[in-house]
């Protein structure tokens, strides 16, 4: 049985591979715009294919891990007024946490990279505008995605609004002020 995780990760690593108009396959370490490389050998295929897809697997699972323990954060907000900037902080040390794990994750991906392409031979400009994908994305497959996130995020709107709705009953929002301020008995 194939997870579907490993199917997501298997169509991110397949955009990374194309063909040109003879057929051979090609390495887009970069997309596009980067540069491209002709992978003529199966077990290169495989490497490239291997190490891409932990790139990509490893960035999707931070990125979860982020979001998912944000979110359970977020649920677990006191919602005093008196409580707003270490709410401020903490979401900026999460942000902060996030994209530097992801910048990691890239810089280690670009030095990498050489080392699987070192052997293989560019691809010039004239047929870079060429390429083709291998087997392109099915409309199904992209309005399943599509519904599936529509329904993911509605479904975290309405659990987060249950939950600060659980936690903010029966609490007052700050405690109350006394009336007097100075010790002075009368």
């Amino acid at each position: 049985m194939v997870f579907p995780f490993t199917r997501a990760m298997d169509r991110h690593v397949d955009r990374q591979f194309q063909k040109d108009p003879s057929g051979r396959l090609v390495f887009l370490p970069s997309g596009r715009k980067g540069k491209a490389y002709f992978v003529d050998s199966k077990s290169d295929e495989e490497k490239i294919r291997a190490f891409v897809k932990m790139y990509r697997s490893a960035g999707a699972l931070i990125s979860w891990l982020v979001y998912l323990s944000f979110y359970a954060w977020i649920g677990s907000f006191d919602t005093g007024a008196h409580r707003w900037t270490t709410e401020v902080g903490i979401s900026s040390l999460f942000s902060l946490l996030f994209l530097l794990s992801l910048w990691m994750l890239w810089s280690l991906y670009k030095k990498t990279v050489p080392a699987f392409t070192s052997s293989l031979s560019e691809v010039g400009p004239d047929l870079k505008g060429q390429l083709s994908e291998i087997s392109p994305p099915s409309r199904r497959l992209r309005g399943l995605a599509l519904v599936s996130l529509f329904a993911g995020i509605v479904l975290l709107g309405i659990g987060l609004i249950l939950v600060t709705r659980q936690s903010s009953r029966g609490k007052p929002p700050c405690p109350p002020k006394s009336a007097s301020t100075s010790p002075v008995s009368r």
